[in-house]
């Protein structure tokens, strides 16, 4: 099992300066919680605790969602409110463009 999302927790932690019971603390679970999932003995976390530790970092939700393999809350709603994206996002999940094309598609949806 890859810890791409307890490394960089653990990155995006010390850059704060706060230890793991500190952190504990503040998203409302145990410190060995925080070390278990650093060390990577223990899966990533649930959409809510995700959530609290973006806050409680004052980081990108996103990538830790993304790291941890997990749809981030408001894109599940989304996808749930607009047969469009859901069918967008499926069509897009089904083949491989190169990275440039993505870019190019967000910049897009972005109105850069």
């Amino acid at each position: 099992m890859t810890n791409a999302f307890g490394e960089r927790l653990r990155e995006i932690r010390k850059s704060r300066n706060i230890n793991q019971r500190d952190l504990a603390e503040q998203v409302g679970v145990d410190f060995t919680y925080i070390s278990k999932i650093e060390a990577g003995s223990m899966k990533p976390p649930s959409a809510e605790v995700i959530h609290a530790l973006a806050q409680a970092l004052n980081t990108d939700e996103d990538e830790l969602y993304c790291l941890a393999g997990k749809i981030p809350i408001g894109l599940k709603d989304a996808l749930k409110d607009n047969p469009l994206l859901s069918e967008l996002v499926g069509v897009l999940s089904k083949k491989k463009y190169p990275e440039w094309v993505y870019r190019e598609m967000l910049a897009l949806a972005k109105g850069e």
